[in-house]
């Protein structure tokens, strides 16, 4: 059994109803502007990072065994260079070296590259090497002092908190 036909006119509906183009162009171009902008900050980013390393925790009674290893085998030291508003000090298993003061304001870095090349050049295998870095330094001397570490071959560099 069929249905009877509708009674509504067509053109009554269709006279309501408009036909409407979208234009995408707005967005295409933003699109397009968007995209390569996008993908160009993230390789920036890959780029600048700088990776560092936070010094391996010890507990009182680590402490102990670690110095009786240490005193068995001279093919590494624990080495830390102190960056203070007065100049770097650089440290080692129980050693301090002299305060390499500030020139003009600023670190000096050719006589840290010395000391690193010596300590390097006496211990070969030391890749470790932390800074301890009071409040007041600059991150732009963190930075020179941390490329300087990795031209004078010790690619791990902690870093920790200044002096209590």
């Amino acid at each position: 059994m069929a249905f009877q036909p509708s009674k509504r006119k067509e053109k009554a509906l269709s006279s309501l109803v408009e036909d409407v183009d979208l234009d995408v162009t707005p967005v295409m171009n933003l699109l397009v502007v968007l995209i390569p902008f996008l993908v160009s900050m993230a390789v920036f980013t890959q780029i600048s990072a700088i990776s560092f390393s936070l010094p391996p925790a010890m507990e009182e009674g680590d402490a102990n065994s670690a110095s009786d290893q240490k005193a068995g085998e001279q093919e590494t030291l624990d080495i830390s260079i102190a960056l203070t508003d007065a100049g770097l000090t650089v440290t080692g298993t129980g050693q301090v070296m002299p305060l390499i003061a500030k020139r003009n304001g600023k670190y000096d870095l050719d006589a840290l590259n010395k000391v690193l090349r010596a300590v390097k050049i006496r211990y070969p295998k030391q890749e470790d090497i932390v800074l301890i870095i009071e409040q007041e330094v600059l991150y732009e001397d963190i930075v020179g002092v941390m490329d300087l570490c990795r031209d004078a071959h010790f690619p791990n560099i902690g870093l920790s908190g200044g002096f209590q």
